[in-house]
């Protein structure tokens, strides 16, 4: 049986995976931050503000993660583009 062969198939498999988990987290940022500003400029500043920041940390979702686990010396996979 060719083991390094099939986990070759699954690391490809993961990183496709994750590029599209990605992608999708970024169409969601953009929306939550522009509902964060058109918030803003309806008069609820705060509600605003926390939406722009709750859209950043949902776009860097995989940035960060990424960098946690680089940090801690576990294995990571990267993001097929």
């Amino acid at each position: 049986m060719n083991t390094p062969l099939i986990a070759a198939a699954l690391d490809g498999a993961m990183s496709e995976g994750l590029g599209i988990i990605s992608k999708f987290l970024f169409i969601i940022a953009v929306v939550v931050i522009a509902h964060g500003g058109w918030q803003v400029r309806s008069g609820n500043a705060d509600m605003g503000k926390m939406s722009i920041v709750g859209g950043l940390l949902l776009g860097l979702a995989v940035v960060i993660a990424e960098a946690l686990f680089n940090a801690g010396g576990l294995p990571t996979i990267s993001v097929g583009q």
